[in-house]
Formats: C-alpha cells, sequence, structure tokens
C-alpha cells in the first residue's frame, strides 16, 4: 500500500499566515490603546472660564464674631444634675455669685459617711488625750504623796534624832525613823524619776495626737468646703455667656458649662479651612470694613487643633475700633497673606475637587483635552498657575465627576 506524504511547502504556509494574523491583531491592539478615551458632551452642562493674566492678590477673606477680650470658663466642680438655675445667659455678675446648684446623692452619701468617720476618729483621740490627762493627775498625786510621806519622815527623824542625843529618846525609834526616812528618800526619787519619763512620753503622744486632732479638723473643714461645690458660683466678675444648661440635666467633673466675658475689650475670632494651617502665623496683619470705614487687625494667636476640617484664630483691632462693639457681632475679614504679583490666573470651580489642581480640561474649537497643570496659590476667586496654561486659553471649570475617566471631550452646541 503507497503512502501519502505531505509536502513541506504547505506546513510552512500555514506557520506564516499564523504569523501575519498575530501581528496585525497586535498592530490592531496597540491602534485602540493609542487612541484617547472619548466622551461627548453638551455644551449646556460645562462651564468654561478664561485664563487671564494679572493682579494676584494673595489674601484670604474670613468670617469673624467678636468675643470678650478676656474671659473665665465657668467649670463644674462636683458632677450632678442640675437642681436649681440662679442666673441666666447674658446676666451681669460679680464673682462668687451663684449660678446654679447641682445634686448628686451619692457624692452626697460619701460625704456624710466620710465626715461621721472625721468625726469618730476626732472622738477617739480626745479620749485618748482624756485618759493621758488622768494619767497625769494621778501621776501629781503620787508625787505629792511621796513628797509628803517623805516630809513626814524627816520630821519623825529629826525629833528621834534630837531626842536620842538627849538621852532621852530610845535607840530603836532612832534607828526605825532613820530606815524609814532613807525609804521614803528612795521611793520620792524613783517616783520623780518614773514620773519625768512618763511625762516626758506622754506629752510626745499627746502633741501628736493634738496634731492629728488639727489634721482631722482640717479635713472636716475641706469636706465641708467641697460641699460647697455642689454651687456653681461666678470665678469672675462680667457677663455670663454661653450658659445654656436646663434644670435636670447631668453635669461631668471638670465640664465647662459657660463663661464669663470680663468685658475689658474684644477680639475677633475666625474658624479657617485646615488648608491654610501651614500658611498662617501670629503677626498676619488684615483689614475689615464697617459703616464705610476700614479697621486694621492683626493675628494674635492660633490656636491648632482642627475639628471638622477647621481650625480657629484670633485677631485683635491694631488701633481704632468700631464704634459700639457688641459680642456676637459678625464681619467680613481679609487678610494679606503675601505682596500682590502679576500671574497667570484660573477663575475657581469645582474641577478642583476631582483633579486637585494637577489636571484640567483645555478648550479648542468643539473639543477639550486633558492636560497636566501645575497650580501655586489661591484666594477666594482664583487660582495661580504656574505652569501647563498660557493667558487666553479657555479651561472648564465645573464638576468633573463624570467625566474625568475621559482624555477628550467632544463639546456639542
Amino acid at each position: 500500500m503507497d503512502t501519502k506524504i505531505v509536502k513541506k511547502k504547505s506546513t510552512l504556509k500555514i506557520v506564516l499566515i499564523g504569523l501575519i494574523i498575530i501581528v496585525a491583531g497586535s498592530l490592531f491592539s496597540l491602534y485602540f490603546m493609542k487612541q484617547k478615551k472619548t466622551y461627548n458632551i453638551s455644551a449646556e452642562d460645562i462651564q468654561t472660564e478664561e485664563v487671564t493674566r494679572g493682579k494676584f492678590e494673595d489674601m484670604l477673606m474670613l468670617t469673624a464674631q467678636t468675643q470678650s477680650l478676656n474671659s473665665s470658663l465657668v467649670n463644674v466642680l462636683e458632677g450632678g444634675a442640675i437642681k436649681e438655675k440662679f442666673a441666666e445667659d447674658g446676666q451681669i455678675l460679680t464673682k462668687g455669685e451663684p449660678i446654679a446648684r447641682v445634686y448628686n446623692p451619692n457624692t452626697e452619701f460619701n460625704y456624710l459617711n466620710q465626715e461621721t468617720g472625721i468625726m469618730q476618729q476626732i472622738s477617739q483621740m480626745r479620749s485618748t488625750l482624756l485618759e493621758l490627762k488622768n494619767q497625769e493627775f494621778v501621776q501629781d498625786k503620787e508625787l505629792l504623796q511621796s513628797q509628803n510621806d517623805y516630809n513626814t519622815a524627816l520630821q519623825s527623824f529629826n525629833l528621834q534624832k534630837r531626842l536620842y542625843e538627849a538621852e532621852i529618846g530610845k535607840k530603836t525609834d532612832y534607828d526605825i525613823s532613820l530606815q524609814n526616812l532613807n525609804y521614803q528618800k528612795q521611793r520620792k526619787s524613783i517616783v520623780e524619776k518614773g514620773a519625768f519619763n512618763e511625762k516626758k512620753s506622754r506629752n510626745s503622744q499627746m502633741a501628736a495626737i493634738n496634731s492629728s486632732i488639727a489634721q482631722m479638723e482640717k479635713s472636716r473643714q475641706i469636706l465641708h468646703s467641697n460641699k460647697n461645690n455642689f454651687l456653681i458660683m461666678a470665678p469672675a466678675s462680667g457677663r455670663l455667656s454661653s450658659f445654656n444648661v436646663s434644670i435636670g440635666e447631668n453635669l461631668t467633673t471638670g465640664q465647662s458649662i459657660g463663661k464669663i466675658d470680663l468685658m475689658d475689650g474684644y477680639k475677633l475670632v475666625a474658624k479657617v479651612d485646615e488648608y491654610y494651617i501651614n500658611k498662617l502665623q501670629n503677626g498676619i496683619k488684615g483689614s475689615l470694613d464697617n459703616d464705610g470705614k476700614s479697621y486694621q487687625v492683626i493675628i494674635t494667636k492660633i490656636l491648632p487643633e482642627v475639628k471638622d476640617g477647621q481650625f480657629s484664630v484670633e485677631l485683635n483691632f491694631t488701633d481704632v475700633k468700631p464704634q459700639n462693639l457688641k459680642i456676637g457681632m459678625t464681619f467680613g475679614v481679609k487678610l494679606k497673606l503675601s505682596a500682590d504679583t502679576q500671574s497667570v490666573m484660573i477663575p475657581k470651580g469645582n474641577f478642583y475637587k476631582d483633579t486637585n489642581g494637577k489636571w484640567i480640561f483645555v478648550v479648542k474649537g468643539n473639543k477639550a483635552e486633558k492636560r497636566n497643570v501645575v497650580l501655586g496659590r489661591e484666594n477666594p476667586l482664583f487660582y495661580e498657575v504656574v505652569s501647563g496654561l498660557k493667558s487666553g486659553e479657555t479651561v472648564i471649570t465645573s464638576d468633573y465627576s463624570d467625566i474625568k475617566k475621559y482624555e477628550i471631550l467632544e463639546i456639542k452646541k
């Protein structure tokens, strides 16, 4: 049987066709990869602005509110529920005047137990003092008795001695009186020495007990003083502000429930976006307008704590203040961050939140193309363009949420 022979040319032809297909597919894919993503958008759905060159004001607009130049916080010294209110927000108070009273039965019970314990200890110490004084009294009687016995023995001895020397008295009576005198003398010496040592020890004990009683009395006074902590009083004279508590409201120890404005002047306090936290510093000057007049202000304090994306700054008037200032008045303050410069600028817009200022759509005819840019300083109206744009060009400044993934926009009229 004959064997069929496959020609080598057929195999080579298949390989060449496969290679051609692979190369064509690669070129086709590369072509589509290089094609930029395009999106059709209506001109009514976008906002465009012209890039301009002019005077760029490096400034910041703030909304500031007047507050008392100096104030004293009203803090809760002892936690509890508000039982009574003696003052209202805005009321003028003198130092020490009651504002409110709190009630805390657990703390009051603890105070009562502590006071009872202190009184019991004081009573025990005073009983000990009484015992020591009684001991001193008994010992004084013993000293007096020993002295009296000695004196009696001495008189008896002297009498028996005279009788014996006059050969009237008996020798035995003389010897007995001498023996008794020596005994009473030794007894008196022992009693006096014991009394001296005991008195020294007793005086030391009494001094220590009296010192302890004094400390206990001091503790009792402090305890009575702490009971007064339930009464919240004005820490200084002035106007009560930010005081908004209700009867029955629970307060915690150390909680601030208001402040006393000392009425010795005014300052301005403003909230600032955290973007400027490293751009502001004490000494930066600004101005505000009121009743057709301009007043100069200066940053005096920066509170760096950021809350809800903002931090606080305090400003003072440098010389003249507006007339009839009151706490709570609001002013627009213009801060000058640096000198004005001639710069390329674009108006602010919602595009920034999607691009972070790193790129923007530049309009040419009926198309807009993504372009990388570098933006510098900003003020309430403009961004400063460092590079990427020229004066006279048109850019899209509206929201990019729906178009940020595209590179070319076809703008339909």
